[in-house]
C-alpha cells in the first residue's frame, strides 16, 4: 500500500519537474518580441515568416490593392539588421524577392503601388533586387488538374517499415545525404519558418546519444548512421507556439524518412521520451546546441541483404477518423 503511493507520488513529482524544465528551456530560447537585440537566427525566422505572409496573402481568392504595410515595415526593419549581421545571403535575397512579388502583382492588376511600399523599397539598392536568387520568393500561376495521386508515392507510404537489419559497412556518402536532405526540407512548417535541423551522427556520437535513449537495445551497433531530429526554439515568438516545435518536428521527421527511403535506404524511428535529469546529463556534451529541442532520433542505412521486418498491422481505418 505504502510502496504503491510512494509510487504515485514519485510520478507526479516527476512530472511537475519534466513541466517546469521545458517550460525553462523553452522560456529561455524562444524569441520574446518585446525585445529589441534579435540574433540572426531569430531575424532570420521573422523574415522567412514576414515574407510568407505577403505570399500568402497574393494567393488569397481577392487580395486588397495596398496591402501588408505593417508586415513591410517589419520586414525591412529585420532585413537591414540582418545584413548588419551576416553577408546579402538567401535570405537576404528571399526577403527582396517578395519585394518584387508584390509589384508583380500590382502591376498586373492595374493597382497602383502605395506609398509606403515605395518608401521601404528605396531603403535598398535597386541592383539587388535584380539577383536571381530573388525569384525564389514571390508566386506562380497554377491551374487545377485532376490527377490520382501517384501510384509510386502510394506504394511508398504502404511499404514503408521501420528497419532493425543494416549493413553497416555499407558507407552513406555526403551526397547521398544532401539529396535525402533535398527532399526532406520540402516539409511544410508554420508560417514557413522552416526552424527544424538534423545532425548527423556515426561511430562514437552515434553510440554515446543512442545510450540516453531506451528503444535502440538489441541494434545499436549495428546502427550506421542516426540522425537528430530538431526544432530551433529562437524562431517562435509567443507562449502559445510551444508545442509548435514538436507539431512541424514531427511533419518533418515523416518527410525526412519517406527521403530515406527515396533513396535506397531503410529507416527506424527512434523515440526522445526522457526526463529533466536525462535531458541536462546529455545537454552537458554539447552535441546539439542548447537553444534546439530534439523531437526524434531516426536511425537509418542501407538493408542488409535478408532483413526481418515485425508486420506491425494497422487497425481498421473507420477507428481513425469521423466525418461530421
Amino acid at each position: 500500500m505504502v510502496k504503491n503511493f510512494l509510487k504515485k507520488l514519485h510520478e507526479k513529482v516527476l512530472l511537475e519537474l519534466n513541466y517546469f524544465y521545458d517550460l525553462k528551456k523553452y522560456k529561455n530560447f524562444y524569441t520574446n518580441t518585446s525585445k529589441k537585440a534579435k540574433t540572426k537566427q531569430e531575424l532570420q525566422s521573422w523574415i522567412l515568416q514576414d515574407k510568407h505572409r505577403i505570399e500568402k496573402a497574393i494567393s488569397l481568392p481577392n487580395p486588397r490593392q495596398g496591402f501588408g504595410k505593417e508586415v513591410f515595415e517589419r520586414l525591412t526593419k529585420n532585413t537591414l539588421e540582418y545584413i548588419k549581421q551576416t553577408d546579402k545571403d538567401e535570405i537576404f535575397y528571399i526577403s527582396l524577392g517578395v519585394f518584387n512579388a508584390y509589384k508583380e502583382f500590382h502591376y498586373k492588376n492595374n493597382y497602383t503601388l502605395p506609398d509606403f511600399y515605395i518608401n521601404l523599397r528605396n531603403k535598398f539598392a535597386e541592383e539587388d533586387f535584380n539577383n536571381k536568387k530573388c525569384n525564389q520568393s514571390g508566386y506562380y500561376e497554377s491551374s487545377y488538374s485532376d490527377i490520382s495521386l501517384n501510384n509510386s508515392l502510394q506504394k511508398a507510404m504502404r511499404s514503408r517499415k521501420s528497419c532493425r537489419n543494416f549493413d553497416e559497412k555499407k558507407i552513406i556518402t555526403p551526397e547521398v545525404i544532401n539529396e535525402i536532405m533535398s527532399l526532406a526540407i520540402t516539409a511544410p512548417s508554420v508560417c514557413n519558418r522552416q526552424h527544424w535541423k538534423v545532425h548527423f551522427f556515426t561511430q562514437d556520437n552515434k553510440n554515446k546519444i543512442l545510450s540516453f535513449q531506451n528503444g535502440n537495445s538489441g541494434f545499436t551497433k549495428n546502427i550506421p548512421m542516426i540522425a537528430v531530429v530538431t526544432s530551433e526554439l529562437s524562431a517562435f515568438y509567443s507562449p502559445n507556439e510551444r508545442n509548435q516545435p514538436y507539431t512541424d518536428g514531427g511533419i518533418f521527421s515523416m518527410n525526412l524518412m519517406y527521403a530515406i527511403e527515396s533513396v535506397g535506404l531503410k529507416s527506424c524511428p527512434l523515440n526522445w521520451c526522457n526526463s529533466y535529469r536525462t535531458e541536462k546529463k546529455f545537454s552537458k556534451l554539447n552535441l546539439i546546441p542548447q537553444s534546439e529541442k530534439i523531437i526524434l532520433i531516426i536511425a537509418f542505412g542501407y538493408p542488409n541483404q535478408e532483413y526481418i521486418i515485425a508486420k506491425s498491422p494497422r487497425l481498421p481505418v473507420n477507428n481513425f477518423y469521423t466525418l461530421n
